[in-house]
């Protein structure tokens, strides 16, 4: 009797697809290991807003905050170290947006690779890529979930990632899940060739009320609720696989900004429509705005210090550095 009951329960587990790459170590894995010679260049900057420990309930609090707070921005910067605790905890359909030195180009085979701190093949925290060339328009990645909606998944459930594709968090601590630019459609306002900005977005999990879903509208159990301070997905890195050199690699736009050095107002000058993007002197994104003919950036509440203008039109882009005094 035991055993027919034990038939009955896991029975159904085997019944659903599992169409996608498995674990690290299995014939036709995608994983991507942290020291893999792949990697040229990890994210260097960015910026984060924390969600909530728990959506549902914006009441609960721990640690003086009904937010995620575990880690910081720094511990998701540089290379992926291996390091459960090297994180940032994002809550909630919390966002990442990191930045890079060099441009992300769709090349042979994967891209670029994210790392999160899943401590086991089966434990998995989840969150949607999208990404950026130009700091305002972001495309995500197609994802598609097989994971069966109920049980809710929980702290204490597992999940068999070879039912989940295109999704951050697909991998243990360690290994990468792996990106491929070409998954994404053609548009004016992607450049492939120069993205600058990934952006990560947790998946809330829940099945129910608050919920999150692949591109077919499907919803993605993921475990929820994770109302801790390091709830929600664990950003650990951001690798890049093929990435230019750097700006001069690209046709340079005639563009001007001026007065520079400044003590409050820079002025841009550009025929046309243009984005521009305006990074701290550590590398993190302060302003993402679309531009036509002239623009004017005002610094006045600045620290002085050496800051970063990207300019990007039809392909093109130019780097700036911007003395504020």
């Amino acid at each position: 009797m035991n055993k027919f009951i034990l038939i009955l329960v896991f029975v159904p587990g085997f019944l659903h697809a599992q169409s996608f790459h498995p674990a690290p170590g299995n014939p036709g894995t995608n994983a991507i290991g942290k020291d893999s010679s792949c990697f040229v260049s990890w994210a260097s900057g960015g910026t984060v807003t924390r969600g909530y420990l728990n959506i549902a309930d914006t009441t609960i609090v721990a640690s003086g905050s009904n937010k995620a707070s575990y880690g910081n921005l720094n511990l998701a910067l540089g290379p992926a170290t291996g390091s459960i605790t090297d994180v940032l905890s994002l809550g909630d359909s919390g966002v990442a947006t990191l930045s890079f030195d060099q441009f992300i180009m769709d090349g042979p085979g994967y891209d670029f690779a994210v790392f999160e701190n899943g401590f086991t093949d089966d434990y998995l925290e989840m969150a949607h890529v999208e990404v950026s060339s130009d700091g305002i328009h972001f495309f995500r990645f197609p994802s598609t979930t097989e994971i069966p909606l109920t049980p809710q998944s929980s702290n204490a459930s597992y999940t068999d990632c070879r039912m989940i594709d295109n999704l951050a968090g697909k991998f243990r601590l360690g290994y990468g899940t792996p990106f491929d630019l070409s998954d994404l459609p053609n548009d004016p306002d992607l450049n492939k060739s120069a993205v600058t900005l990934v952006r990560i977005i947790d998946v809330i999990g829940s099945i129910s009320g608050h919920v999150t879903t692949d591109q077919y509208g499907t919803v993605i159990n993921d475990p929820y609720p994770t109302a801790f301070e390091s709830g929600g997905f664990d950003l650990e890195a951001i690798g890049i696989i093929n990435g230019t050199l750097g700006l001069t690699e690209l046709e340079l736009l005639e563009v001007h900004a001026f007065p520079n050095p400044t003590t409050d107002q820079l002025q841009v000058t550009l025929a046309g429509r243009a984005y521009l993007n305006f990074y701290s002197p550590e590398g993190r994104l302060l302003l993402a705005l679309e531009h036509t003919d002239s623009s004017h950036i005002s610094l006045h509440e600045f620290a002085a210090g050496v800051y970063h203008l990207l300019v990007t039109q039809n392909g093109k882009q130019r780097h700036l550095d911007i003395l504020k005094k």
